[in-house]
Formats: C-alpha cells, structure tokens, sequence
C-alpha cells in the first residue's frame, strides 16, 4: 500500500489501522508540534460509580484525538482555505492541525479552562475556540458559513470531564444526553453551507447492564433526519493500551475487548455534485520530515 498512503496520507479504506508503522510516524511528527498532551484534563475526571469509568480515572486516562485523524479527515472532506468547526472541540488538536493546513477553525468548548489552553496554543491565527455550550453554537456561527464540520462528541458518561450542568458527559440519563447531542447537531448542521461534509467520531458505549446503547445509530438518527445522508462509515482501529490486562476481567461477564471506534461521515446536498467541488487527491508531494505541513 506504499502508494495509496503516499497518495492519500494514510490508505483510503473503510478500516483505518492507528497501529501501523505509516500512522505513528505521522502521529509523532503532529505531537511534536502540537504539543498538546491533556494537560486541562488532568485531575479533572468526576468520580462515577461506573466501573469502566473509576478504572479510566484511576489511570489517569486522558483522551486526546488523534492528530492523524484529525488531519486526513480536513484533507480528505475539506476543502483549500476553508471555514471547519466542532460544537464539541475538546482538545486542541483539531483546530491546531486545520489551521496548520491553512482552514480558519471554530471550536465551541463547554470548559473555560480548555478553551483558554486551545486558544494560547493557536496565538496569532484566525482559528479561535468559544468558551460556551456547544447547543449555543448559532450565536457564534452564522448558518451556511462553514465548509466542514468534524466532531468527537462525549461518550455519555464513559469520562466526565466537568460537574458543568450542561455537560453532555455529565447528564444522568442518557435520554437526556442525546438531547444535549441533538440540540447541538441539529444547528451545526445549519451552519454548514450545501454541498459539503460531517465527519464524526463516536464509539458505543455500554449501559449498567451490560448492554449497548447504539450510540452509533442515534448519531445516524440526528444527522440524517437533519437531512444530511450517511456517505461514509468507517472504523477507526486503536492501539490496545491496556486491554490486554483488563480483557481477562471483561470475559467473565463475556464482554470482549473493545478497540475501536466509529466514523461517520455525512454529506449536506446532492452527491453528484461532489467530484466537481472537490478535487482529486494527491499528496506524495508533501514533506512530512520538514517544519512544514
């Protein structure tokens, strides 16, 4: 696959592998720039009688995306010089990378703490993140102003990062937080212009019993019923960290390891349109090994 991840960044397909040699190289070089490594996480995550949660807490588990991810999905649903955003921004790796690859970020961010840290890291550029909730998001976007949007939502409760009341991962019910998810979608989904893409990253989660909640589908649900059509699924494969070690306590109730996540892509508009708005890809020109993106 040496030309397609030459081509493309990493290879095309419906199965992203992060744990390979062509991934961690590209991944190294972002954090190395970046810098950003959850430091307004840390010693932030809430106490939850979930087990998988105490365990993450214990371990100081601090979720950071992927800047790989982060910079294929620009460059493969974005377009030169465009206006991205995320109702959820979370860390700074998005915005940092988009606007690193010349697109003018908007990132909505519930925690002023990380917004602050964000916004001290893209000093001196257009990009910006919002200290608000990320249902307010058309007091700051403008409806049909923005080219793409890229989100990685809470997973319910799976990490609260604030006592906040309006913090999707700090809702009770989980009823409750797809609202805090459908609120905040249904207008961003606004704010993108016609003719343009939704990439967004989600993992299901499992609810006291045991069980799925199909996060994943719900996300389908919001987005299409706003109009926007499923164009896109793919899995994102994560690196195992510490499964192996806690696989063994999981199979006793006969849950297997889990990792990996979901991405959803949406298109806003009529598809036949999209080989015309967006070009051919090639990127075997670009230097990784250089200062420059």
């Amino acid at each position: 696959y040496n030309k397609l991840e030459d081509k493309f960044v990493v290879p095309p397909f419906s199965v992203l592998d992060t744990r390979q040699g062509y991934w961690q190289d590209r991944k190294r070089y972002w954090k190395g720039l970046i810098g950003d490594n959850g430091e307004s996480r840390e010693n932030t995550l809430h106490d939850s009688s979930s087990s998988t949660k105490s365990v993450m807490n214990k371990m100081s588990s601090v979720s950071i995306l992927d800047p790989v991810l982060a910079e294929i999905s620009n460059r493969w649903f974005g377009l030169d010089n465009c206006q991205t955003f995320d109702c959820f921004a979370g860390d700074s790796v998005f915005g940092y990378v988009s606007d690193a690859l010349g697109n003018t970020f908007t990132g909505i961010e519930l925690r002023k703490e990380q917004a602050d840290l964000n916004n001290n890291r893209l000093k001196g550029s257009k990009s910006k993140y919002i200290c608000d909730d990320g249902q307010n998001v058309l007091k700051h976007i403008k409806e049909k102003s923005q080219d793409f949007l890229f989100s990685c939502p809470p997973y319910f409760d799976l990490v609260v990062y604030s006592d906040l009341p309006t913090d999707a991962s700090n809702q009770k019910e989980y009823n409750d937080f797809l609202q805090i998810l459908n609120n905040a979608f249904s207008d961003s989904i606004k704010c993108l212009k016609d003719n343009r893409f939704a990439f967004i990253v989600v993992g299901d989660i499992r609810a006291k019993d045991g069980t799925y909640y199909r996060f994943p589908d719900h996300i389908k649900k919001i987005f299409t019923e706003n109009g926007m059509s499923l164009y896109n699924e793919m899995i994102l494969v994560d690196s195992l960290g510490t499964l192996p070690q806690r696989v063994g306590r999981f199979m006793k109730n006969r849950k297997v390891g889990k990792c990996h996540q979901n991405i959803l892509v949406f298109y806003k508009g009529d598809t036949k349109k999209i080989k015309d708005n967006y070009k051919e890809l090639d990127f075997s020109s670009i230097e990784y090994d250089s200062e420059d993106v």
